[in-house]
């Protein structure tokens, strides 16, 4: 902890991570604006020997649904961020702490479920090109939701007893 620590170095790594992120989100806005008014008569899609046209709502769907993506990282980044910013500082028990940790976890949860939902559709439209997901594929994320959510009670834990540290003489 504190400065020149590893903390400090993943939360540099988060902040290039998180400006990185913001580009991707930006360049995918502008692409979804663009494919709103560009018209896509004569665009098809190549698959082995056949060619599919390219329809505007698949193709909106698309980008929409990556920036929905990335705008769940920069949520889960920016809080990364908060949370590294207080171990460089000595305060890893901070009480902000338990709430960004919960937030992570919320949006962590969101993703794997709008994830699970938008392949079942997928797999429905497209039969045979996307496989159906399984519960299976929900054990390993639903176990990452899992595990943020114990942490943010150890935070909170800890927050608790460093305030009854604070007030003992």
């Amino acid at each position: 902890m504190g400065p020149g620590s590893v903390a400090s170095l993943l939360k540099i790594a988060l902040d290039v991570a998180h400006a990185l992120l913001w580009l991707m989100a930006g360049v995918l806005t502008l692409a979804f604006i663009t494919f709103v008014f560009v018209p896509l008569d004569n665009l098809t899609v190549v698959d082995g020997d056949r060619q599919l046209p390219l329809v505007r709502s698949v193709v909106l769907f698309g980008i929409g649904a990556f920036i929905a993506y990335f705008g769940a990282f920069i949520l889960i980044v920016r809080n990364l961020r908060q949370m590294f910013r207080t171990l460089t500082q000595g305060d890893p028990f901070h009480p902000r702490n338990v709430t960004r940790l919960r937030q992570i976890g919320l949006v962590l949860a969101t993703v794997t479920g709008g994830v699970f939902i938008v392949q079942s559709f997928v797999s429905r439209s497209a039969l045979g090109y996307v496989d159906r997901p399984s519960v299976g594929d929900l054990m390993t994320p639903l176990f990452a939701v899992l595990i943020v959510f114990v942490l943010a009670e150890v935070f909170r834990e800890g927050a608790r007893l460093r305030r009854e540290s604070e007030l003992t003489i």
